[in-house]
């Protein structure tokens, strides 16, 4: 029988595809680059898009870390909850009883003090345009005024206070999740385009950089992801209450604060837990996945490093990496009729295949 001279490339794909994300049964090794302390517990982190720059907030102060850990500044905050970096590093925001925009030398560039403490901020790729979730719903600040201080662009009420807000590379998804449990997607210029009910409490969201993918946790140990139009892809449980939740920049790759850090890959699977300090409360992920920053409630901000496990032979100690899953495989949770996504592997591995019979139809010619 003769054989087919492209199926050695589409096999080959499907090899090369699995090493770009942690698919089905492949683990991370990871370590530790750098530890810090605050003095406080951390109640939000925030990583540049380069894994560089990491930012962090306690109640009491806000603050800026160097790629070793180096502390550039520091700030005063009243009831910091939440912090949020420009991709390219250059701007902070952190929330609390104010809004404050900062550069990367700790100037405030913009100040407000809205009606109701901010609960979540995000920063857009201009480094300018911030969104903030408060208690009476989501606001938006644009960067087109020269004040100091700042006045909302829009803003929309919703069901119950917001708790996270995430944005997408484009500007053009937001996504914010609620105290009660909703998961609100917002345009670009402010319309509510779907509202996922999640039925759990205490909901934390996060966009994926593309804009592809969803995902929430939820303290009630609940883990949600739903594609860009709102339908659910999968549900699971979480072995531990979950506090924060990041995302690759693709979707495949999900980061959980869970008293630990927990990384799943799109299906769910567990493959690699660190620790922290001794509680891990917030975590944030830069889009390739290969840095993770966590904060603790006894005070410590933590950067490690990801790459994939080289083997069994140098597998990291149990503080390090797991394959054992705390979470059940989303198959259980979820029907075909949900929408269970294709692993990463497959779009590639199609790919290769069309793009190999289209060169060998021109070579036919």
């Amino acid at each position: 029988m003769r054989q087919n001279p492209l199926l050695p490339l589409f096999l080959a794909a499907i090899l090369a595809s699995g090493l770009a994300c942690p698919v089905q049964g492949q683990t991370l090794a990871g370590e530790e680059v750098w530890r810090s302390g605050t003095g406080d517990r951390v109640l939000a982190v925030a990583l540049s898009e380069d894994g560089l720059s990491g930012a962090a907030i306690t109640g009491e102060r806000v603050y800026l870390f160097d790629e070793n850990g180096t502390t550039l500044w520091s700030y005063p905050v009243s009831c910091g909850r939440s912090v949020a970096i420009s991709p390219d590093g250059e701007h902070i925001a952190a929330g609390g009883d104010q809004l404050l925009l900062f550069d990367q030398n700790g100037e405030v560039l913009r100040r407000y003090t809205p009606a109701s403490r901010i609960l979540g901020v995000a920063v857009a790729a201009d480094g300018r345009t911030v969104y903030a979730g408060t208690g009476a719903g989501l606001l938006v600040f644009s960067p087109d005024s020269e004040q100091t201080a700042a006045s909302a662009t829009w803003s929309s009420g919703t069901e119950d206070p917001i708790l996270s807000v995430s944005i997408d590379a484009k500007g053009s998804g937001v996504v914010a999740a609620g105290e009660s449990g909703n998961i609100y997607f917002f345009s670009g210029d402010g319309r509510l385009l779907w509202n996922y009910r999640t039925g759990s409490s205490g909901v934390r969201a996060i966009i994926s950089h593309d804009g592809s993918t969803v995902a929430a946790a939820s303290s009630q140990r609940a883990v949600f992801l739903l594609n860009r139009h709102g339908r659910l892809l999968w549900k699971s449980p979480a072995d531990g209450r979950v506090t924060d939740v990041s995302l690759s920049g693709d979707g495949s790759t999900l980061v959980l604060a869970d008293g630990g850090i927990s990384v799943l890959n799109r299906d769910g699977e567990a493959v690699w837990r660190g620790v922290a300090g001794e509680e891990s409360r917030c975590v944030s992920a830069s889009p390739g996945t290969t840095r993770i920053i966590a904060g603790a409630l006894d005070g410590t901000v933590s950067v490690f490093r990801l790459q994939p496990a080289a083997g069994p032979a140098d597998a990291p100690s149990p503080e390090a990496a797991f394959t054992a899953g705390p979470l059940p495989s989303p198959g259980e949770t979820t029907s075909p009729e949900q929408g269970a996504a294709l692993a990463p592997a497959v779009p590639v591995a199609i790919g290769a295949w069309l793009a190999a019979l289209g060169w060998r139809r021109r070579r036919g010619r």
